[in-house]
């Protein structure tokens, strides 16, 4: 029987345990995460006596992306998808400490003069951004920083008050130093069809489809009982399973070679060493860390991927202390000149319906961003102080928050360089050479989001049970 390690506990490698297991091939996996708890930064908090229920960490998938959808089915957790609130549809976007709409249009390109109005944009912004579909076709050959390419396109003041906003939301990232082609490598694929960007957000946001997009699946989509739930189907399928040994609190600290196999040095928070053999490996760990872990075997080439220190600030209120726009919104954005603390929120009682009971409002901050993260350095109680008065001033808050959390993710999220792809494929193929039966998977290669991080771990699993039966 042939035994294969996976290193990493989080979603990415759940999901290559997975896989794994439900292959035809007669294979034994031993997981092994550094921490306590699996599940990476997938962390949802469960206060009974609020009856409230809240992601620290990511809160929804993709829906559009197949490896959600089909990992929820396979745990059978189907009838648990919930989908997002249509109502809750206002995002916001924060210029001169005042809450303003985001410009309509697909990811706040404006389409014509209606789509966005002052303060927001100024009438020489958003002029300048409509003029972008009187602009050549010209598109870089290679792959450019994603803030270069929209400022060339739309303008500075889009960039600075929409599109980096969007950004900093997803990657908590700095714009200019952001590879276009591992981020949105959509917005070339638009201008070649459309002619532009403002074509293409007009014919996105007027197409029938749109319109009608309201009958079916919201674009995000969770489970009822958070996404620690699947994370724990996944773990109780491995345990059930008979095939696979979980070690917590054991981190690989070094791999060498024992004849064929590999042999892997591991280290336990109580001080115990011991060695594993493996015929193959999954690798779903930071890059850097997997760089390190391998040099005694070969010097892996370096992804270069700079992780991002944030914190999330969950604030709950009594749902008096807002008006009733509260229902309609989504959350804002905060850009770098406003130069507040938190970088964005999600309002999680609007957007969801299974956070809260209706008495509460569930805010969740977002702290921290590249180049702009110096609050990251104040202890939990002045951190929610700060989210809290921010919070209070832009929405009018009439209450205080009744309960805080605060959760902490240190260097956690990728921040992909230009170049980015290029440096992956280069350090796959060196793996390949080197180790053939090894494969490396999770947010600093592929894709940060929940489904792209399944999906590198299933096509991971595959690449080694090919190698290992070779």
């Amino acid at each position: 029987m042939k035994r294969v390690a996976v290193v990493g506990g989080g979603i990415t490698g759940l999901a290559a345990c997975l896989r794994l297991l439900s292959s035809d091939a007669n294979v034994r996996v031993v997981l092994y995460e550094a921490s306590e708890r699996l599940g990476g930064r997938v962390q949802t908090i469960r206060e009974p006596n609020l009856g409230i229920t809240v992601e620290a960490g990511p809160d929804s998938m993709l829906a559009r992306k197949p490896a959600a959808m089909r990992l929820i089915e396979a745990l059978g957790m189907a009838d648990d998808v919930v989908s997002t609130r249509p109502e809750a549809s206002e995002t916001y976007i924060v210029r001169d400490g005042s809450l303003c709409p985001m410009p309509k249009g697909y990811l706040g390109i404006p389409f014509d003069p209606s789509c966005a109005r002052p303060p927001l944009l100024s009438e020489a912004g958003l002029a300048r951004a409509l003029a972008e579909e009187r602009l050549p076709l010209e598109l870089p050959a290679d792959d450019v920083a994603l803030g270069a390419f929209l400022r060339s396109r739309l303008g500075d003041e889009w960039v600075s008050y929409v599109g980096e906003p969007l950004m900093a939301g997803i990657y908590a990232g700095d714009i200019d130093r952001l590879s276009l082609l591992a981020t949105w490598p959509s917005l070339l694929d638009l201008v070649r069809q459309h002619g532009s960007l403002v074509a293409a957000s007009r014919a996105i946001a007027t197409s029938p489809s749109r319109r009608q997009a309201g009958s079916g699946r919201s674009a995000f989509i969770t489970v009822r009982g958070g996404l620690a739930s699947i994370v724990e189907r996944m773990a109780d399928r491995l345990a059930q399973s008979g095939r696979v040994e979980i070690r917590l609190g054991a981190r690989v600290q070094a791999v060498t070679r024992r004849g064929p196999a590999y042999r892997f040095h591991v280290e336990t928070r109580s001080g115990e060493r011991f060695d594993d053999d493996a015929d193959g490996a999954v690798i779903a760990i930071a890059p850097q860390d997997a760089r390190e872990m391998l040099r005694p075997l070969f010097d892996l080439p370096d992804v270069d991927t700079h992780h991002q220190s944030t914190a999330t600030v969950v604030l709950v209120y009594a749902r008096t202390a807002f008006g009733p726009d509260l229902a309609r919104a989504s959350g804002f954005l905060v850009p770098r000149p406003e130069g507040m603390a938190i970088t964005a929120t999600t309002w999680m009682s609007s957007k969801w319906p299974h956070v809260s009971p209706e008495s509460l409002a569930v805010i969740r901050a977002y702290v921290g961003r590249r180049g702009q993260d110096e609050a990251l350095a104040l202890p939990d109680d002045e951190l929610v102080r700060r989210a809290a008065n921010e919070v209070g001033r832009l929405t009018g808050a009439r209450e205080h928050p009744i309960w805080t959390r605060v959760t902490r993710f240190s260097e956690a999220m990728p921040n992909y360089g230009v170049g980015h792809l290029g440096r992956v494929a280069r350090a796959e193929a060196a793996l390949r050479a080197s180790c053939p039966s090894m494969a490396v998977a999770g947010a600093g290669y592929r894709g940060v989001g929940l489904p792209d991080c399944v999906e590198q771990g299933e096509r991971a699993a595959d690449h080694v049970l090919a190698a290992i039966d070779a």
